[in-house]
Protein backbone atom coordinates (compact mmCIF):
# COMPACT_ATOMS: atom_id res chain seq x y z
CA UNK A 1 0.00 0.00 0.00
CA UNK A 2 3.04 2.08 0.59
CA UNK A 3 4.01 2.31 -2.96
CA UNK A 4 0.12 2.77 -3.90
CA UNK A 5 -0.23 5.75 -1.84
CA UNK A 6 3.19 7.48 -3.15
CA UNK A 7 2.12 6.60 -7.11
CA UNK A 8 -1.23 7.92 -6.62
CA UNK A 9 -1.09 10.56 -3.88
CA UNK A 10 -3.43 8.48 -2.10
CA UNK A 11 -1.82 9.66 1.30
CA UNK A 12 -0.84 12.99 2.74
CA UNK A 13 3.02 13.54 2.07
CA UNK A 14 5.70 12.98 4.48
CA UNK A 15 9.16 14.02 3.49
CA UNK A 16 12.21 11.83 4.96
CA UNK A 17 14.81 13.97 6.95
CA UNK A 18 17.38 12.88 5.25
CA UNK A 19 16.30 13.30 1.57
CA UNK A 20 15.43 17.13 2.95
CA UNK A 21 18.76 17.65 4.49
CA UNK A 22 19.90 16.93 0.75
CA UNK A 23 18.21 18.55 -0.83
CA UNK A 24 17.36 16.93 -3.97
CA UNK A 25 20.53 14.58 -4.06
CA UNK A 26 21.91 11.72 -2.01
CA UNK A 27 26.19 10.60 -1.76
CA UNK A 28 27.39 6.83 -2.16
CA UNK A 29 30.78 5.98 -1.47
CA UNK A 30 31.33 3.03 -1.72
CA UNK A 31 34.33 0.40 -3.32
CA UNK A 32 34.14 -1.11 -6.82
CA UNK A 33 36.42 -3.75 -8.74
CA UNK A 34 38.09 -2.68 -11.44
CA UNK A 35 39.71 -5.19 -13.97
CA UNK A 36 42.47 -5.96 -12.43
CA UNK A 37 40.23 -7.66 -9.30
CA UNK A 38 43.23 -7.19 -6.65
CA UNK A 39 42.57 -3.11 -6.70
CA UNK A 40 38.88 -1.53 -6.05
CA UNK A 41 38.17 2.16 -7.56
CA UNK A 42 36.66 4.02 -4.37
CA UNK A 43 33.64 5.42 -5.67
CA UNK A 44 31.64 8.38 -5.05
CA UNK A 45 28.13 8.84 -6.73
CA UNK A 46 26.24 11.57 -6.24
CA UNK A 47 22.95 10.67 -7.03
CA UNK A 48 20.02 13.59 -7.79
CA UNK A 49 16.35 13.49 -8.26
CA UNK A 50 13.20 15.40 -9.23
CA UNK A 51 9.70 15.31 -8.88
CA UNK A 52 8.57 12.74 -11.43
CA UNK A 53 4.49 14.25 -12.64
CA UNK A 54 2.24 17.09 -11.60
CA UNK A 55 3.57 17.17 -8.00
CA UNK A 56 6.36 19.68 -7.77
CA UNK A 57 6.93 18.91 -3.62
CA UNK A 58 7.38 15.49 -4.14
CA UNK A 59 10.51 14.16 -2.38
CA UNK A 60 11.34 10.42 -2.17
CA UNK A 61 11.30 8.46 1.13
CA UNK A 62 14.05 6.83 2.46
CA UNK A 63 12.65 3.31 1.06
CA UNK A 64 13.06 4.63 -2.23
CA UNK A 65 16.66 6.37 -1.82
CA UNK A 66 18.05 3.06 -0.61
CA UNK A 67 16.36 1.43 -3.29
CA UNK A 68 17.87 3.43 -5.85
CA UNK A 69 21.07 3.51 -4.65
CA UNK A 70 21.28 -0.43 -4.56
CA UNK A 71 20.42 -0.16 -8.48
CA UNK A 72 23.21 2.78 -8.86
CA UNK A 73 25.55 0.89 -6.85
CA UNK A 74 25.35 -2.78 -8.91
CA UNK A 75 25.41 -0.93 -12.01
CA UNK A 76 28.46 1.47 -11.33
CA UNK A 77 30.22 -2.05 -9.89
CA UNK A 78 29.16 -3.88 -13.24
CA UNK A 79 30.49 -0.91 -15.26
CA UNK A 80 33.96 0.17 -13.18
CA UNK A 81 34.61 -4.10 -13.37
CA UNK A 82 35.60 -3.53 -16.69
CA UNK A 83 38.08 -0.91 -16.89
CA UNK A 84 42.13 -0.98 -15.40
CA UNK A 85 42.76 0.60 -12.17
CA UNK A 86 45.78 2.66 -13.98
CA UNK A 87 43.22 4.05 -16.00
CA UNK A 88 40.52 5.67 -13.49
CA UNK A 89 40.50 9.02 -15.59
CA UNK A 90 39.59 7.15 -18.86
CA UNK A 91 37.03 4.49 -16.55
CA UNK A 92 35.81 7.65 -15.03
CA UNK A 93 34.71 9.24 -18.51
CA UNK A 94 33.56 6.21 -19.59
CA UNK A 95 31.65 5.29 -16.48
CA UNK A 96 29.89 8.30 -16.70
CA UNK A 97 28.86 8.33 -20.18
CA UNK A 98 27.06 4.88 -19.82
CA UNK A 99 25.45 5.73 -16.76
CA UNK A 100 23.98 9.08 -18.30
CA UNK A 101 21.80 6.97 -20.89
CA UNK A 102 21.33 3.83 -18.94
CA UNK A 103 20.62 4.60 -15.26
CA UNK A 104 17.49 7.47 -15.70
CA UNK A 105 15.50 4.65 -17.80
CA UNK A 106 16.33 1.71 -15.45
CA UNK A 107 15.06 3.69 -12.75
CA UNK A 108 12.08 4.88 -14.71
CA UNK A 109 11.03 0.95 -15.62
CA UNK A 110 11.36 0.27 -12.36
CA UNK A 111 8.19 0.01 -10.23
CA UNK A 112 9.65 0.59 -6.94
CA UNK A 113 10.77 4.16 -8.53
CA UNK A 114 8.95 6.99 -8.11
CA UNK A 115 11.29 10.29 -8.95
CA UNK A 116 13.49 11.08 -11.61
CA UNK A 117 17.18 9.96 -10.59
CA UNK A 118 20.66 10.38 -12.22
CA UNK A 119 23.91 9.68 -11.60
CA UNK A 120 27.62 10.94 -11.63
CA UNK A 121 30.75 9.04 -10.22
CA UNK A 122 33.83 9.98 -9.49
CA UNK A 123 36.80 7.41 -9.67
CA UNK A 124 39.77 7.40 -6.64
CA UNK A 125 42.21 5.45 -6.39
CA UNK A 126 43.84 3.42 -3.56
CA UNK A 127 46.77 5.00 -2.19
CA UNK A 128 49.12 1.89 -3.33
CA UNK A 129 47.92 2.21 -6.74
CA UNK A 130 48.54 6.29 -6.06
CA UNK A 131 52.27 5.58 -4.95
CA UNK A 132 52.93 3.28 -7.95
CA UNK A 133 51.55 6.07 -10.74
CA UNK A 134 53.46 9.14 -8.73
CA UNK A 135 56.57 6.81 -9.39
CA UNK A 136 55.96 6.41 -12.93
CA UNK A 137 55.31 9.90 -13.22
CA UNK A 138 57.83 11.20 -12.05
CA UNK A 139 60.23 8.83 -14.11
CA UNK A 140 58.68 9.79 -17.23
CA UNK A 141 59.00 13.37 -16.33
CA UNK A 142 62.74 12.33 -15.53
CA UNK A 143 63.26 11.14 -18.94
CA UNK A 144 61.79 14.12 -20.67
CA UNK A 145 63.23 16.50 -18.86
CA UNK A 146 66.68 14.62 -19.61
CA UNK A 147 65.56 14.68 -23.30
CA UNK A 148 64.99 18.22 -23.13
CA UNK A 149 68.16 19.01 -21.88
CA UNK A 150 70.06 17.12 -24.18
CA UNK A 151 68.30 19.04 -27.44
CA UNK A 152 68.36 21.86 -25.88
CA UNK A 153 72.38 20.83 -25.63
CA UNK A 154 73.27 19.63 -29.00
CA UNK A 155 71.30 23.14 -30.51
CA UNK A 156 73.21 25.29 -28.72
CA UNK A 157 76.47 23.02 -29.57
CA UNK A 158 75.49 23.44 -32.83
CA UNK A 159 74.47 27.02 -32.79
CA UNK A 160 77.84 27.89 -31.08
CA UNK A 161 79.76 25.58 -33.69
CA UNK A 162 78.70 27.78 -36.42
CA UNK A 163 79.70 30.59 -34.56
CA UNK A 164 82.97 29.29 -34.33
CA UNK A 165 83.23 28.17 -38.31
CA UNK A 166 82.60 31.47 -39.64
CA UNK A 167 85.33 33.43 -37.02
CA UNK A 168 87.71 30.83 -38.13
CA UNK A 169 86.87 31.24 -41.50
CA UNK A 170 87.19 35.21 -41.15
CA UNK A 171 90.38 34.61 -39.67
CA UNK A 172 91.95 32.64 -42.25
CA UNK A 173 90.95 34.84 -44.82
CA UNK A 174 92.91 38.01 -42.99
CA UNK A 175 95.55 38.46 -41.60
CA UNK A 176 94.64 41.38 -38.75
CA UNK A 177 92.22 38.59 -37.29
CA UNK A 178 93.69 37.11 -34.76
CA UNK A 179 94.87 40.53 -33.94
CA UNK A 180 91.32 41.62 -33.47
CA UNK A 181 90.02 38.88 -31.09
CA UNK A 182 93.27 39.83 -28.95
CA UNK A 183 91.81 43.56 -28.80
CA UNK A 184 88.00 42.39 -28.20
CA UNK A 185 89.36 40.14 -25.12
CA UNK A 186 91.21 43.02 -24.01
CA UNK A 187 90.91 46.48 -25.04
CA UNK A 188 93.30 48.00 -22.72
CA UNK A 189 96.19 46.07 -24.24
CA UNK A 190 95.86 48.14 -27.88
CA UNK A 191 99.33 49.19 -28.19
CA UNK A 192 100.63 46.13 -27.57
CA UNK A 193 98.92 44.60 -29.51
CA UNK A 194 99.66 46.62 -32.27
CA UNK A 195 103.11 46.71 -31.62
CA UNK A 196 103.53 42.90 -31.63
CA UNK A 197 101.39 42.97 -35.14
CA UNK A 198 104.03 45.32 -36.48
CA UNK A 199 107.23 42.53 -35.03
CA UNK A 200 105.50 40.26 -36.71
CA UNK A 201 105.30 42.17 -39.87
CA UNK A 202 108.47 43.19 -39.89
CA UNK A 203 110.27 39.69 -39.26
CA UNK A 204 107.87 38.22 -41.74
CA UNK A 205 109.25 40.98 -44.66
CA UNK A 206 112.85 40.30 -43.23
CA UNK A 207 112.28 36.21 -43.54
CA UNK A 208 111.04 36.92 -47.30
CA UNK A 209 114.13 39.16 -48.01
CA UNK A 210 116.36 36.85 -46.69
CA UNK A 211 114.55 33.97 -48.97
CA UNK A 212 114.82 35.99 -52.12
CA UNK A 213 118.12 36.28 -51.12
CA UNK A 214 118.77 32.82 -51.20
CA UNK A 215 117.28 32.45 -54.23
CA UNK A 216 119.13 35.02 -55.98
CA UNK A 217 122.52 33.69 -54.69
CA UNK A 218 121.16 29.88 -56.06
CA UNK A 219 120.24 31.01 -59.64
CA UNK A 220 123.01 33.24 -60.13
CA UNK A 221 124.71 30.38 -62.06
CA UNK A 222 121.52 30.24 -64.12
CA UNK A 223 121.23 33.55 -65.25
CA UNK A 224 118.52 35.11 -63.51
CA UNK A 225 120.27 37.10 -61.15
CA UNK A 226 119.52 40.63 -63.09
CA UNK A 227 116.12 39.67 -63.64
CA UNK A 228 115.65 39.32 -59.72
CA UNK A 229 117.92 42.13 -58.99
CA UNK A 230 115.64 44.36 -61.36
CA UNK A 231 113.01 43.34 -59.34
CA UNK A 232 113.84 44.57 -56.45
CA UNK A 233 112.36 48.32 -56.74
CA UNK A 234 108.83 46.83 -57.97
CA UNK A 235 108.92 44.25 -54.94
CA UNK A 236 109.84 46.91 -52.25
CA UNK A 237 106.96 49.05 -53.60
CA UNK A 238 104.44 46.31 -53.01
CA UNK A 239 105.49 45.94 -49.93
CA UNK A 240 105.02 49.98 -48.87
CA UNK A 241 101.45 49.87 -50.27
CA UNK A 242 100.65 47.11 -47.77
CA UNK A 243 101.86 49.55 -45.63
CA UNK A 244 105.12 47.17 -44.30
CA UNK A 245 108.34 49.34 -43.65
CA UNK A 246 111.08 47.08 -44.80
CA UNK A 247 114.93 47.83 -43.56
CA UNK A 248 117.17 48.69 -46.12
CA UNK A 249 119.81 46.50 -47.93
CA UNK A 250 122.72 45.57 -46.21
CA UNK A 251 125.94 46.92 -47.62
CA UNK A 252 126.97 43.26 -48.26
CA UNK A 253 123.59 42.09 -49.85
CA UNK A 254 122.83 41.41 -53.35
CA UNK A 255 120.32 44.00 -53.35
CA UNK A 256 122.32 46.73 -52.26
CA UNK A 257 122.44 49.13 -54.63
CA UNK A 258 125.86 49.82 -56.41
CA UNK A 259 127.88 52.30 -55.35
CA UNK A 260 128.63 55.21 -58.38
CA UNK A 261 132.08 55.45 -59.72
CA UNK A 262 134.43 58.12 -57.98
Amino acid sequence: MSFLARRFNLAPEQTSPVSAATEGSETLVFASPSVERAFDFTVTAQLTYRPNGRSSRWSPDQEEINHVGDLARRMIRHLTAAHSIFTADTAEKAVNAQLSSRFPEAARVDMAVVSRWNVAVELELPEEVKAVVRTHLLNVYEIKARAEAAETRVAKLQESSAIWEKLLAETSDSAFARYAIRLTDDPNKAADVVEQMLDARRADAERLLTLMTDIVKAQQSAGVYDLVLASDSALRAAFQRLGIALPPPAPDSLFAPLSSPS
